[in-house]
């Protein structure tokens, strides 16, 4: 519960583009997006992939109703792993934090996954071996050649700039990937990352998954707070 708490306490200077939420005085800086409400500043991105060939991996992203609703949104991130490492993410830069500052963050993500739990498939589990990642940079992160800009590590391996939080595994989900079920996860105080804001008191955040399962996955992410603690 306290923690719940933590994740909606901001400051009331704090902005990030494109949000649209209420800004609550506290110690921590905070925000809740829910993507019923549309982007609200996020964008898609893919890497570890071929990107000349990138036809065959099934990309897809963007604002969608969600499985078995009628208007509830979320947004959509869809892909084939034929690389065995493609890694599928959402960015958003935030702003007004004090420069050249050290942060800790914190994440919790609640998700749609037609992956289940215990379930069998080609180079890895469809759940289980798809890692979710947290992570931030000083720069935007983007595919540059075939890699992540940025050091997000590999499949079950944490980087520099990321660490591994969870799973796409949901209980409740079909192994053949015909129902979707709800997931949250979100950070233990271990699994903090520490993150510098830049010289404008800027930084990159993203969340995404590295797969290590060879075949298609498919999310709809509903929510990401993020909660930044002053160090």
């Amino acid at each position: 519960m306290m923690q719940r708490l933590a994740l909606v306490m901001v400051f009331s200077g704090l902005f990030l583009s494109g949000c649209d939420v209420e800004l609550i005085s506290g110690k921590d800086k905070a925000y809740n997006f829910n993507f019923n409400s549309g982007a609200q500043g996020w964008t898609a991105g893919f890497s570890d992939y071929p990107a000349d060939n990138a036809a065959i991996y099934q990309l897809e992203s963007g604002i969608r109703t969600l499985p078995g609703e009628t208007s509830t949104k979320g947004f959509y991130l869809s892909g084939m792993n034929r690389s065995d490492d493609l890694f599928m993410f959402l960015k958003n830069q935030f702003s007004g934090l004090e420069p050249s500052t050290k942060y800790y963050a914190r994440v919790r993500l609640s998700f749609l996954s037609n992956a289940g739990v215990d379930c069998v498939g080609v180079g890895g589990a469809p759940g289980e071996s798809v890692y979710l990642k947290f992570g931030y940079g000083d720069k935007e992160p983007k595919q540059e050649g075939y890699y992540l800009n940025l050091d997000k590590g590999q499949q079950s391996q944490s980087g520099s700039h990321a660490k591994v939080i969870g799973d796409v595994a949901a209980q409740g989900a079909a192994c053949d990937g015909s129902a979707f079920a709800e997931k949250t996860v979100q950070t233990t105080t271990s699994q903090r990352i520490p993150l510098y804001s830049d010289g404008q008191g800027k930084v990159w955040v993203f969340v995404g998954t590295d797969s290590g399962y060879e075949g298609l996955t498919s999310l709809y992410y509903k929510s990401i707070e993020v909660a930044l603690e002053p160090f």
